[in-house]
């Protein structure tokens, strides 16, 4: 770029870039400055990453203008410049290598968005700043961990990464609605919100009150919150409006577990999803918002974990996964339109996950069947709610059941209201 394209573009891409880059460096530079600062090892702070960063920058927009060999021999270089850092912090008893990992990625984010990969280079330091600043919290949860645990998160990388990418892409059964890979990712996408729900349940806060409980236990199964927290209403009757609300707060998890799994598998199907499961989630935070100030006096108690990586429960969801999809194709081929809702709502009793992902797949490979895959996902939506409504009305007491049915009794009212607003 010479002088006169400057002043005719002075925001041009190396402009651009430069700022990026500027940006990049002091991100992770402040972070380091921040947690690093008052270490008798500190290597670097604010500064020092930005001109890290810059310097990627400008090594990799001159290795576009003469050879790619000064990329190369500038990251030796670099490279070899953080080795010696490294043996004189050794010498001096200090051998961890995060912050000199941080600068060589921070001078790799450098030269990344000198070739135009901006984005990814954003998305990049979000993930490396993060996880620089949970050393403390990171280093507790590992100190907490039990070999359960610990096998659990390496079975969980095995599946993710090696045995997942291995299966077939194959598909078998009628109108090849199933696909092996498909299945194999369905499987991770489970496991993915079992374990997540595990380790928040575990390692959140201790004293968890009854609504956070909610929230955190919906990626389990708000089913199962129904069934526990309609249970311990009966040991603290005080508080029946506060498991209610608790139950219907878990459901609203689910509504947002249903929005991602469509938005995965079938991401039309999702937008048309956006307005009524919007209202019914907003109609879910109603009892929540009430219950607030109360649920502050008092906890729900330890809530069991279970399985950290529940693989047989993956398997057999798998399985009603594959039983569901027959299911609903032969319901399709034989029955009535009307009798294609019914079996909908039936099977979001069992489970509304499958439901979703079995009817998200069917309307990938059928576009033009969207506007059935949403009404087929509200009436599950609507069928599960009301059989975690029942539980609560059968297991609770009096004050939780009362709390439930206004609570759900919005739910319900929210996506009624769309289906009437829609076929007006």
């Amino acid at each position: 770029m010479n002088i006169s394209d400057f002043f005719d573009n002075p925001f041009g891409t190396f402009v651009i870039g430069l700022l990026v880059a500027s940006g990049v460096g002091s991100i992770i530079g402040l972070e380091r400055e921040f947690n690093t600062h008052g270490e008798a090892a500190h290597l670097g702070g604010l500064r020092t990453f930005t001109l890290i960063a810059l310097a990627g920058f400008i090594v990799g927009e001159l290795a576009q203008h003469t050879h790619i060999y000064l990329l190369l021999a500038a990251t030796t270089g670099f490279m070899g410049l953080i080795g010696v850092a490294y043996f004189i912090q050794a010498q001096n008893q200090r051998l961890g290598l995060t912050s000199e990992l941080g600068m060589l990625l921070t001078f790799f984010l450098g030269i990344l968005i000198a070739y135009g990969y901006i984005q990814e280079a954003l998305a990049a330091v979000v993930v490396i700043t993060t996880i620089l600043s949970l050393k403390e919290q990171l280093h507790n949860i590992v100190k907490k961990l039990t070999n359960e645990e610990l096998f659990a998160f390496i079975k969980f990388i095995i599946l993710a990464l090696l045995i997942l990418p291995m299966l077939p892409n194959q598909t078998f059964g009628p109108d090849n609605s199933i696909n092996v890979r498909d299945l194999g990712l369905i499987v991770m996408v489970v496991l993915t919100f079992s374990f997540g729900g595990y380790l928040l349940l575990k390692f959140g806060s201790p004293n968890k009150g009854i609504l956070l409980s909610a929230l955190i236990g919906g990626l389990f199964s708000s089913t199962m919150i129904a069934w526990v927290f309609a249970s311990r209403s009966r040991e603290r009757p005080e508080y029946g409006p506060v498991y209610g609300a608790g139950i219907v707060l878990a459901s609203s998890v689910m509504l947002v577990r249903v929005f991602i799994l469509t938005a995965i598998f079938a991401y039309p199907v999702a937008k048309l999803l956006i307005l009524p499961l919007s209202m019914m989630l907003l109609a879910s935070v109603v009892p929540a918002i009430v219950s607030w100030r109360r649920d502050e006096q008092v906890q729900t108690g330890a809530l069991d974990a279970g399985n950290p990586l529940d693989i047989k429960n993956a398997l057999f969801f798998a399985g009603l996964y594959i039983a569901t999809t027959l299911l609903m194709y032969y319901t399709r081929e034989w029955l009535s339109a009307s009798m294609v809702y019914v079996s909908a709502a039936i099977t979001g009793i069992a489970d509304i996950d499958a439901i979703t992902l079995s009817t998200a797949r069917w309307a990938a490979t059928h576009q033009e069947e969207g506007t059935v895959a949403q009404r087929l996902i509200l009436s599950a939506i609507f069928s599960n709610s009301i059989f975690k409504l029942s539980v609560s009305l059968i297991r609770g007491v009096p004050a939780l059941r009362i709390a439930t049915l206004k609570g759900f009794g919005l739910v319900l009212g929210a996506g009624v209201l769309y289906l009437v607003l829609v076929t007006l």
